[in-house]
């Protein structure tokens, strides 16, 4: 009797605890946008070691290796499955992304850190995914090339310097960054990524008491996957209500980790004539309470520093932070219920004499993302903010792309339901290696993921082993 796909894998459990063990194997060294060094060498061992690949590096440390096809399957399509190795480094506590590696836990049925990092999952658990179901030799495939790229999570810029010769060969290229199991995406949001900065005007700091005042506890999330959710943004909140505190004068504001995460936290320093009363502040908290069970506000007295933001430099830098969009900007036309445009103010904080404000656009029109780009602008001049951009296009849908048909097909074969065929309101390298590869059909995958970008990052063990099966079903369809 022909065996299954599931048991050439060994089974369930199987399948989850060595996905399990290559992520933790890949998880071992931090690995933040353009810190993925070290992380690249255990990429570079494996497939060596468990693949017997010849990795190949470029200048922007990414990584290339080609698999030769299974006996017999040598005339098919060479199919590329790319991932990127960088995380997100969202942080809590005394947790340092450059330096710490995450501390990778099994609790109620989850991966996760353990509560003072984010987990890396997007994109090591597709990557792990795919290293570990090669390494079995338990799926006939056709050529493969195997694409792992860095900087994904600042800009695509890893993918903006892939050679296209790396990509000439290809006939489909399967993206594994995908967070919805159960999902093939063809289409992605375009990104603006925003820095805005003002010099800092000072004055020496009033004879009053001074007092921190602190936003916590929020949820955070990717500012794509999650923006829909209407969750708390610290930074905003705490701007609304410092422009309305009588007699404040604030000497720091800080919040928020990465233009592309959702703030979590937030605080100011501010100098006061009594105790700021924090009724309104809370008030506001309300109404997330829902979304943003967690997010608390809190005021304790402090030593302040020796200087304060001068009246003026105040006054700008609140009207500022309000005045930015933040959230659902407009809805898909194209695909119901995902998100068209939206943006996420995700920092603020001072350094080396300088404020610094960090946004991020998110549009699958260009007619949107100009509309909120050009707000933008207009509010910076108007409060004496110069920005820098960079950013990357969008990535057309198209519901008749081929790969995902194909993968339609195995997913009802394997579970009797359709698969969802949709676009995503994130940024997916795809966008880039549609101008270096035109003739490659592209489409984009991946494991459940629950909160990106947050502290909170958890992968559902039981669902990993129903990707991996997607996975190599693909392989031998195609």
């Amino acid at each position: 009797m022909t065996m299954t796909l599931l048991e050439r894998l060994g089974g369930r459990r199987a399948i989850a605890q060595g996905v399990e063990d290559v992520f933790r194997r890949l998880s071992r060294h931090p690995h933040p946008s353009h810190g993925e060094a070290l992380t690249s060498e255990d990429y570079t061992a494996f497939l060596r070691e468990r693949l017997g690949g010849l990795p190949l590096r470029d200048g922007a440390g990414n990584l290339l290796c080609r698999l030769p096809a299974c006996h017999g399957r040598e005339g098919r399509p060479r199919l590329i499955l790319q991932g990127h190795m960088d995380m997100v480094c969202a942080a809590a506590g005394d947790f340092r992304p450059e330096t710490d590696p995450v501390t990778i836990v099994v609790k109620d049925g989850f991966l996760r850190s353990d509560g003072r990092s984010s987990l890396g999952a997007d994109n090591g658990l597709g990557n792990a995914a795919v290293l570990w179901l090669l390494s079995t030799g338990q799926v006939a495939h056709g050529p493969l090339t195997l694409l792992f790229t860095t900087a994904e999570e600042v800009g695509l810029a890893g993918a903006k310097e892939v050679d296209p010769a790396w990509l000439a060969d290809g006939g489909c290229l399967l993206n594994t960054d995908g967070f919805h199991l159960g999902r093939a995406i063809v289409g992605s949001a375009g990104g603006r990524r925003e820095t805005w900065t003002r010099h800092l005007e000072t004055e020496p700091a009033p004879d009053l008491p001074a007092w921190r005042i602190t936003l916590t506890g929020g949820l955070g999330g990717h500012s794509g996957d999650d923006i829909h959710r209407g969750r708390g943004n610290p930074i905003r909140l705490l701007a609304g209500y410092l422009a309305g505190l009588p007699g404040g004068r604030i000497a720091g504001l800080s919040g928020g980790l990465a233009h592309n995460a959702i703030p979590a936290q937030a605080e100011a320093v501010v100098f006061a004539p009594r105790e700021p009363d924090l009724t309104l502040l809370r008030d506001a908290l309300e109404l997330y309470r829902e979304t943003d069970p967690g997010l608390l506000a809190g005021c304790v007295p402090i030593q302040g520093p020796e200087t304060v933001w001068t009246a003026s430099f105040q006054a700008h830098t609140l009207a500022f932070l309000n005045g930015l969009y933040h959230g659902v900007y407009a809805m898909d036309p194209a695909f119901p219920g995902v998100v068209g445009a939206s943006a996420n103010l995700g920092r603020a904080d001072a350094e080396g004499g300088v404020f610094r404000v960090c946004t991020f656009l998110r549009a699958a029109h260009q007619t949107d993302e100009k509309e909120l780009a050009a707000r933008h602008e207009a509010l910076a001049k108007a409060h004496g903010f110069t920005g820098t951009v960079t950013g990357y296009p969008g990535w057309p849908g198209d519901r008749n792309n081929p790969l995902a048909a194909t993968m339609d097909q195995v997913w009802r074969a394997q579970t009797g339901h359709s698969l969802e065929i949709s676009a995503v309101h994130v940024g997916l390298e795809p966008s880039i290696f549609q101008a270096k590869a035109p003739g490659l059909v592209m489409a984009s995958t991946g494991p459940d993921i629950l909160d990106a970008h947050s502290v909170d990052e958890r992968a559902p063990l039981d669902t990993i082993p129903d990707y991996v099966l997607l996975l190599a079903g693909t392989l031998e369809a195609l």
